[in-house]
């Protein structure tokens, strides 16, 4: 299942990246952002509202969710402990001293 997760993660970024580059520029747009002379905003009045940026945006919200889930179903699935206990207790006698000197 991970790996079903991981391949469809990897092909929706890739098609994300796609549909980014797909997009036609807006012109000036981003610098009348920035302080340009142009009353429009970054992305035009509404948004960008034709179909590859609600495509792209649709794409990136699914690629969120699994990404977060497939970070849910790692945490799951090790449960494995990275150190043993008794291996930190012996590490902890063995740094500490049994005596304190005297100066």
């Amino acid at each position: 299942m991970i790996t079903l997760i991981q391949v469809l993660c990897v092909v929706l970024a890739i098609a994300i990246i796609a549909l980014v580059l797909l997009q036609q520029g807006k012109g000036s747009d981003l610098g009348s952002a920035f302080g340009g002379g142009s009353s429009n905003s970054m992305f035009g009045a509404l948004g960008p509202s034709n179909f590859l940026g609600k495509l792209t945006s649709a794409l990136a919200a699914i690629w969120l969710i699994l990404t977060l889930f497939l970070a849910y179903l790692y945490k799951t699935d090790n449960t494995d402990e990275a150190f043993d206990a008794s291996l930190i207790e012996e590490a902890i006698e063995e740094t500490q001293p049994e005596s304190i000197p005297e100066e």
